[in-house]
Parts: structure tokens; sequence; C-alpha cells
């Protein structure tokens, strides 16, 4: 976030920078213990990466602080009431409903080593995930991958609306698992 210095003149550079080195090795020591898991299991209406859904961007704060400036990420207001937040190189998004601070959506993407169901991973041919795991289909309406009798997961191809027939020979780019209540009108509302 820039500051607005009212009555006073911008420091110099190199004090800038001493802040800004300071603040990053506090920050490293600090985010040491919370930092990203790219190689925790993907658990569907739960958890990806080592955060939880449904907790509140309060609690990520020190792994939030300073994206894009000296950590690598970035953050973007998406819709009026959702907040994306890349961290690292993009391994992980998360989304956040701003009118309650949760955070409803979690995915993994290109460099996340961790996997669903102990088998399938970002990268994998839709293929060979549907052959581990049988109930995944692709959901034209929706254009994702879906898993019946599983709420809160989802899986996506880097076309955009693909033909049906062509999604099982594709990659996985994203695999995103999501609070099933973001899917209810109470949700809709951001009352979840």
């Amino acid at each position: 976030m820039d500051r607005i210095l009212i009555g006073r003149s911008a420091p110099e550079k190199p004090a800038l920078l001493d802040l800004a080195l300071n603040l990053n090795s506090k920050r490293s020591v600090m985010a040491s213990s919370s930092a990203i898991r790219l190689d925790a299991d993907i658990i569907p209406n739960q958890a990806l990466g080592g955060i939880t859904l449904r907790s509140n961007i309060s609690d990520l704060k020190d792994r939030l602080a300073g994206l894009g400036a000296w950590k690598p990420g970035s953050f973007e207001l998406v819709t009026p009431f959702e907040a994306k937040y890349k961290l690292g190189k993009g391994e992980v998004e998360l989304y956040v409903d701003i009118r309650n601070g949760k955070i409803f959506k979690l995915a993994a993407g290109k460099g996340y080593r961790g996997k669903f169901c102990g088998n399938i991973s970002v990268g994998m041919i839709v293929r060979q995930a549907m052959a581990i795991e049988p109930r995944l289909y692709y959901d034209d309406s929706n254009e994702m991958i879906l898993c019946k009798d599983v709420a809160g997961l989802a899986m996506e191809v880097p076309e955009i609306d693909p033909l049906p027939e062509t999604v099982p020979d594709m990659n996985i780019e994203w695999i995103i698992v999501y609070a099933t209540e973001i899917d209810t009108p109470m949700g809709q509302k951001g009352e979840w």
C-alpha cells in the first residue's frame, strides 16, 4: 500500500530501502512457521496448502503483508465482494468474501505438489485422473471437472469452454476446493 505523507516530505530513498529490508527480514522470521505448504493434501470443502477454508483473512496477515512488494505474489479485487490473492509464483490462489472476511475458495496451480486422493495432481492428464477416481466427470454447464458425491471440489483445464470430448486429453490446470456454503442463497449474500 502507498502511504500519503501529509505535512512532511517523503523520506530519502536509502531510508526507505533500509526500512523495507528491515521489515523483510522480520517478516521472513515471522512467516517461516506459517509458510504455504505446496505439498499439503488437497481436501475438498476444507483445505489446501496448509490454509483452511472459512478462515478469516486477518488470520493470514503475516502471509499476505508485502505481496507484490517484498514477497512474491499479488492481490486484486475481482468483483465488488471478492478479493483474490496469488501466493508465491501463483502456485496457490485464495479468494475472500470481503463482506465477511472469510476465505471461500483455494486453488492449486502449476508448481503445487500436493494431491487429491493421494494421486491426483495439477498437471496430470484428465484421463489418468479419471482412471484413479472414477467419480470424476466433466460438467459442461459449469466448464469444470467435478467429483460425484464429493462437495467442495472442482478442477479446471486450460481451455475455456472446451468440447467435452477433448477434455480427457487435457491437463488439469487448477484443482480448487471451496466452501459449499457459497452455493446457498445466504452464501450469495455473504452471510455464511
